[in-house]
């Protein structure tokens, strides 16, 4: 049925999609070191630059593992909602690049903190276009806030209140350093959380069989 062929290419579609945007993001990044950023000698400042692209890059990695999961755990026709998460949470990291290396941090704090909001609005949109599947209602646990959304949940005030304090000037230099490296442990504490979750999930689904939902026998004709 032609129904069918759609809905199986979907997943392919979608992470290529995710796939094309962050290497894009890579891309420019490495092309914003290369013609702007001061990497050396190693001092405070260039130790800063150096931890704002390895917090991107452990950003956008992040990025791809959990929407490229996400991506290949559905089964429908293709929506407008599909394309849309697919571009919005690489995109604002290709804006993100343009803030690095700057003589003042703080505006890439406050960057931080709308990211990780598009992040949970986002990721929350992504799992409930999942739960409109019979098949994976056992996603709803991916909604614990003491899951990978917990992370978002946190960096989206503690982003904020740094850029505020950066901005009056109340943080040091070796302060600005580490909270310039938080998202690097940050991602890769999502990336486990999520797939961890996203595995007993899926393993869920097929305990209960393809013709079970939330533990109801549903038959299909």
């Amino acid at each position: 049925m032609l129904e069918e062929r759609v809905k199986q290419q979907l997943p392919a579609i979608f992470i290529t999609l995710v796939s094309v945007l962050i290497g894009l993001v890579f891309a420019d990044l490495v092309s914003e070191a290369q013609s702007r950023m001061t990497l050396w000698p190693l001092n405070l400042a260039t130790l800063r630059t150096w931890a704002q692209i390895f917090s991107i890059s452990a950003s956008a990695f992040a990025a791809w593992i959990v929407y490229s999961h996400l991506g290949i755990s559905r089964n429908h026709i293709p929506s407008f909602g599909d394309s849309f998460s697919a571009v919005l949470v690489p995109a604002p990291l290709l804006i993100m690049n343009s803030f690095v290396g700057l003589p003042q941090i703080w505006p890439w704090f406050y960057f931080s903190s709308a990211y990780l909001l598009v992040c949970l609005g986002t990721s929350l949109w992504g799992l409930r276009l999942t739960n409109d599947e019979l098949e994976l209602q056992r996603f709803r646990d991916l909604h614990r806030p003491t899951g990978f959304l917990g992370i978002f949940y946190a960096g989206v005030p503690s982003f904020a209140l740094a850029g505020w304090g950066d901005q009056h000037g109340w943080l040091s230099a070796w302060m600005e350093l580490s909270l310039a490296a938080l998202p690097i442990p940050a991602a890769l504490l999502c990336v486990h959380l999520f797939l961890r979750d996203w595995r007993h999930a899926i393993g869920s689904a097929a305990d209960q069989g393809p013709n079970t939902g939330t533990g109801t026998a549903v038959s299909r004709t």
